[in-house]
């Protein structure tokens, strides 16, 4: 198994209990962070006590957006039950001794530092990061695998989830001024392949820089008024000139794609991640949840640099 459905996991599971929050309700407000004792502890596991400095730099390492921002407690409440779940398990793979190389932790260092240069990460966070990791394909996830006859029953059980809508490639021509859109549409339908040209030279659409292309669109995607145009074209035929709040459109259309139905062999990637992610989170919230009862955990909720929100799952 690659190492990467740890992390989708992971964060698939912080997704998992973030949506399970209630959008109102009274929230207590939040503590002074600047001010807060990054010493004090927040969680023991029996002998091994962790604080809100290991908190910091785990949620720094994993979700360095998380990171910065201020005042959101309740997002911070789910990271931190994550970050308990995952040091239970850290702690059991200390004590099968699993290893992790600094060839290893260079590597993903290396990986890390590509896309955040600004990170200053702790090299031992990250050992133990890849001991969970190394712990949960070992011991949760070895025996995980989807068949290509899970694939297929999936496929057939889901047909409409395959259906796609026809669908066309637009262009399109922006401008402020519709009396300078009138001469373009008049240049344009005597010399229709000009049209990304113009686009590149003319548009103050984001796409100019690409010939006007915007993509693939069914319907549905569009505003109305847009839609009603563009889904009436002909291939290469030009459209009448369009009014919105950014200004006055040309569209184009270069390709249309009728309604059809995704072969298996198109999707069967997709289908076989998404039964992959279902069987890694369904053996994650098992394996966890046997660990939470053979490791004696204490937790020290008011020791937290926020206030801590109750997840309305139930898990904490």
């Amino acid at each position: 198994m690659n190492k990467k459905w740890f992390f989708i996991l992971a964060f698939a599971l912080f997704l998992a209990q973030c949506k399970n929050q209630s959008a109102g309700g009274k929230v207590p407000p939040p503590v002074d962070r600047a001010a807060a004792d990054e010493s004090k502890v927040i969680l023991t596991i029996t002998d091994v006590s962790l604080t809100n400095r290991d908190l910091k730099n785990f949620i720094k390492l994993q979700y360095s957006d998380v990171f910065k921002q201020k005042n959101n407690d309740k997002l911070l409440s789910r990271l931190f039950d994550v970050f308990c779940e995952q040091q239970v398990i850290c702690f059991k793979a200390n004590q099968d001794n699993i290893q992790v190389g600094d060839d290893e932790i260079n590597e993903y260092l290396k990986e890390i530092q590509s896309r955040r240069q600004d990170l200053d990460i702790d090299r031992e966070m990250i050992r133990n990061v890849l001991k969970v990791q190394k712990y949960l394909l070992a011991r949760a996830y070895k025996d995980i695998e989807v068949s290509d006859n899970e694939t297929a029953k999936f496929y057939e059980a889901n047909l409409r989830e395959f259906q796609k809508s026809e669908e066309i490639q637009l262009f399109q021509i922006l401008v402020k001024d519709r009396e300078n859109l009138l001469a373009i549409r008049s240049e344009l339908l005597n010399q229709p392949s000009r049209f990304e040209e113009i686009a590149r030279s003319k548009s103050l659409s984001p796409e100019a820089a690409n010939g006007g292309a915007m993509g693939f669109f069914e319907k549905g995607m569009l505003p109305q008024e847009m839609e009603e145009v563009v889904f009436s074209l002909k291939v290469n035929e030009i459209s009448p000139i369009v009014e919105s709040p950014y200004g006055f459109h040309l569209f184009k259309i270069t390709q249309k794609k009728k309604s059809r139905m995704l072969l298996l062999a198109a999707v069967k990637d997709e289908i076989r991640s998404k039964l992959l992610s279902a069987k890694l989170s369904a053996a994650y919230e098992e394996f966890s949840k046997e660990l939470r009862d053979e490791v004696p955990v204490r937790i020290d909720q008011k020791n937290l640099y926020f206030t801590y929100i109750k997840s309305d799952s139930g898990v904490n």
